[in-house]
């Protein structure tokens, strides 16, 4: 089997700003081949069996290095049908494309190019810097800081400094003081402004605006300030309009504990990300389909019609019962109650109406909306997971004389943590998140197992639990002091709470 190659451009650093075709490809990868500037969150959207593969390379590393990745494309899309070459920004800026492209090409392996964000744009935007202006710029050349080993020195200076109104940059930090100094050479005055941007779109970026005359001193006070750096030199760093907007990031500089599962847990770290945050993914659980025999399917596709409720604890349990209505060709005509507006959504994704979502998110939320409602020998189904913590609803409608039927259509599992990942994952952290009494046991199983306590394990760092389930389940397992929404138990409440935590104090009652 020959397959094909997809050159992906990642984009610039920021993961949301992959293109929408480059990101259907991760999905569908059988093996991904990525660089350091690709963001490892990228890999996110491929599927569990994908052969991910690292082949970053260092700026001094030489030839050996590349030669190295083109016999792996080559192997790989021998065995697999779909391989991503996902690489930083644009994958024809710099990216040695040619020499991977060649490699395929001699092998007889197609390929395709999906064109990304390149950080040349995408640095200048994130400063605010107009690479062209009807008043300063109306040409702009980019070009590399780096030479290939043994290659003399292609990039003319001279002409560039004299017949380009705005010059990029890109990997040239190391090489700065010399790329500087040819262009005052070549005539470009001391106050020519001159703007780095490092770590462009990123939660690590920083900007540094200064002149040519000044640039090596100020550098000088900030060694810390080293690649990956775009360079943009010329009258339009003038226009920089960066300036920074109170509010907007009240979780810059925090390190969020993010405990949900995998498969949930991008939404929330996507969220708290967008507001400064530095997330620390920990999933403690991992939420399974529970395989169903082909009789149980049967038997409960049958049954489906014959409910009058149905009552939804999870999104999971959603989406397990959609499998087998799909598969079996079951029908639904019960109506609908969803815990909450995350279960709701989808609900309404597999086509359905949800007739009722009480106004406390929880199962006891669940239980006060059926007071009002009539359930005396109505057939209720419960889809629900393999925990056992929905019995106490299920027992509290048979006792008001409804007929109820669990159906336990998906599992949840605690995850083994190696104990070196879990302290690192712990390491100076401000606030712990979790989302479920489940995800709280999950963790407490990590430490016991690791054999850290529960007291220091969070060393002083706030806890968000999204409602009173979770917090029963710290409380029970040792941590007393804990912060809950105050108003609505979803994931929008526990981002609020943390925000309150982690800035302003407490909130809700611990």
């Amino acid at each position: 089997m020959i397959g094909a190659v997809y050159f992906v451009g990642a984009g610039p650093g920021d993961p949301e700003l992959i293109t929408l075709r480059g990101a259907e490809l991760l999905k569908k990868a059988d093996c991904v081949i990525y660089d350091r500037l690709a963001d490892p969150r990228l890999l996110r959207w491929t599927k569990r069996t994908c052969q991910r593969i690292y082949v970053g390379k260092k700026s001094d590393e030489g030839g050996e290095s590349q030669t190295r990745i083109n016999r792996l494309l080559v192997q790989k899309s021998r065995r697999h049908s779909t391989v991503v070459r996902l690489k930083g920004g644009d994958p024809t800026v710099f990216g040695r494309i040619s020499e991977e492209m060649g490699a395929l090409s001699k092998a007889g392996i197609r390929f395709e190019i999906i064109p990304g964000v390149s950080s040349v744009w995408a640095a200048a935007a994130a400063a605010g810097i107009p690479l062209t202006d009807r008043e300063f710029s109306s040409s702009v050349a980019v070009v590399t800081g780096q030479q290939a080993a043994g290659k003399k020195e292609s990039v003319r200076w001279k002409n560039l400094s004299r017949g380009v109104d705005t010059l990029v940059v890109l990997m040239g930090r190391s090489a700065l003081p010399t790329i500087v100094r040819r262009i005052r050479a070549a005539g470009r005055p001391a106050s020519t402004p001159i703007g780095l941007i490092r770590w462009a779109t990123t939660r690590r970026q920083e900007i540094l605006i200064s002149t040519l005359g000044k640039i090596r001193e100020e550098l000088k006070r900030r060694p810390e300030f080293g690649p990956p750096v775009v360079t943009i030199i010329g009258e339009v760093v003038r226009r920089v309009e960066n300036k920074p907007l109170k509010g907007l990031q009240p979780l810059k500089g925090k390190r969020i504990l993010v405990t949900r599962p995998k498969e949930d847990a991008a939404g929330l770290a996507r969220r708290l990300e967008a507001l400064g945050a530095t997330c620390v993914s920990l999933p403690t659980i991992e939420i399974r389909p529970r395989g169903l025999s082909s009789s149980e399917a049967k038997r409960l596709s049958e049954k489906l019609p014959r409910y009058g409720w149905i009552l939804f604890t999870s999104h999971h349990g959603v989406e397990a019962l959609q499998r087998i209505v799909r598969r079996r060709k079951g029908l639904i005509r019960g109506k609908i109650c969803a815990i909450g507006p995350r279960t709701a959504e989808s609900v309404r994704a597999a086509g359905l109406k949800t007739e009722l979502v009480p106004s406390e998110f929880s199962t006891d939320g669940i239980r006060e909306a059926f007071r009002r409602i009539q359930i005396r020998s109505r057939k209720i189904l419960i889809p629900r997971s393999n925990l056992g913590a929905r019995d106490a609803l299920a027992q509290e409608l048979r006792r008001r004389g409804a007929l109820v039927d669990e159906a336990i259509l998906y599992e949840t599992v605690n995850l083994k943590i190696p104990p070196v990942r879990l302290k690192k994952a712990l390491h100076r952290i401000n606030a712990a998140t979790f989302t479920s009494a489940s995800t709280v046991k999950g963790f407490f199983k990590a430490l016991e197992e690791a054999k850290i306590p529960v007291r220091s394990a969070l060393n002083g760092a706030a806890v968000a639990a999204i409602g009173p389930a979770t917090a029963d389940a710290l409380k029970r397992g040792g941590i007393r002091r804990f912060h809950l929404p105050r108003e609505g138990w979803t994931i929008e409440g526990l981002i609020k709470t943390v925000i309150d935590v982690t800035g302003h104090g407490s909130t809700g009652s611990p």
